[in-house]
């Protein structure tokens, strides 16, 4: 069964990975901003094309490689879920190192040939923006938070009675596979990395409605709905992780506090729920929304303005990935290669905020 759940894992990791540059805005490839007058330059065309038919050659070699040593070798249950990590992060390599070949040389045309010389630069800053947001209230998040929270206050209450042995961690089949010496920490660790991923997502909700929208100067009206629509799917999808990630880990915080109720099937079933729900709630955020709302269709046609283009803010990009701006008040801005959010490094909130979710996750670790 592990070996079946890092295939189905591998398969969608690779198709997303390949199929990326198809999920973003026209403006922005491989980390680099594209002016208007190069969106069909055709060496572009021909970069994405050959990064996609790259990634998905190996990606089929990497797990061509992974079910041919399954099926021959036949290894125990801990080896396989060692290959399957092995050939998951092999499956990530690749894409990784395209990815900053074509960053390199794309940034090197843009520069030697000067895309953007003779161009007025323009950046459009809408004030109703956030007030049409159609995100989903933070009770939303916060009540699963709650639900969290009572369910460890519960555990607590039931210290006596829990077994001298807790386990930690579950394997692919179900099972549980580590186990730690009972204490006020361990019983408390589930909840508490429940709560802090719970946290998380709440925290990214709202800071998505602080976020600056990046409307199009060309394209005001068609840009403006998109980000809208965006940011509403990316709250509906959070929200579905929130409901997923607190019904499982609320199952096995109840598995801890009633052992005799374990069973390995409803474990196992759960588990596989889990990934199908995350992984269908991905990929139709991809193909339905894609990277700003690109991949909703919405009627509004190009505005003509000869020699004026978007702000080019690829200073502000380091790699094409790393965004670090002082400037901007925004603690999150969206990906340039990437479906999703990342944060703002030159905002002290997201240093503070990413030493705590760091500092959380070693926490808990420590106690297992």
């Amino acid at each position: 069964m592990s070996a079946i759940i890092f295939i189905v894992l591998l398969m969608f990791n690779i198709a997303i990975q390949a199929f990326l540059p198809k999920f973003l805005k026209e403006s922005e490839a491989f980390g680099v901003y594209i002016p208007d007058t190069h969106l069909k330059d055709p060496r572009l065309m021909k970069m994405k094309n050959r990064y996609t038919q790259l990634v998905l050659l190996c990606g089929v070699v990497v797990l061509v490689l992974f079910i041919g040593g399954v099926l021959i070798v036949r290894p125990q249950e801990q080896q396989i879920v060692f290959w399957g990590l092995a050939a998951q992060i092999g499956a990530l390599v690749l894409p990784m190192g395209l990815y900053a070949k074509n960053h390199i040389a794309l940034a090197n045309w843009k520069k030697d040939e000067k895309w953007t010389a003779g161009q007025v630069e323009r950046k459009v800053v809408d004030l109703q923006f956030r007030e049409q947001l159609k995100l989903l209230p933070n009770m939303y998040f916060i009540l699963p938070m709650l639900l969290t929270f009572g369910l460890s206050v519960y555990g607590l209450t039931q210290y006596d009675l829990l077994p001298d042995q807790l386990p930690t961690h579950w394997g692919p089949n179900g099972e549980a596979d580590a186990f730690t010496e009972k204490s006020w920490l361990s019983v408390s660790s589930l909840p508490f990395l429940t709560l802090v991923l719970q946290g998380m997502l709440l925290f990214f909700n709202g800071a998505m409605k602080q976020s600056g929208a990046k409307i199009q100067v060309r394209n005001k009206k068609r840009s403006r709905e998109q980000q809208l629509a965006f940011r509403k799917y990316t709250s509906w999808l959070l929200f579905v992780v929130t409901i997923t990630v607190t019904l499982l880990m609320g199952y096995l915080q109840l598995t801890i506090i009633f052992p005799e109720t374990m069973s390995t099937s409803v474990t196992l079933a759960s588990t596989i729920s889990f990934l199908v729900i995350i992984l269908g709630s991905v990929l139709f955020y991809a193909i339905k929304v894609g990277q700003s709302g690109t991949r909703i269709t919405v009627s509004h046609p190009d505005e003509s303005l000869e020699g004026v283009i978007d702000q080019d803010d690829d200073r502000y990009w380091k790699f094409g990935m790393f965004y670090v701006n002082k400037n901007d008040p925004s603690i999150m801005v969206e990906k340039r290669f990437g479906i999703g959010w990342t944060i703002n490094f030159g905002h002290k909130t997201s240093w503070i905020s990413l030493l705590l979710l760091i500092g959380s996750i070693v926490f808990v670790l420590t106690l297992q």
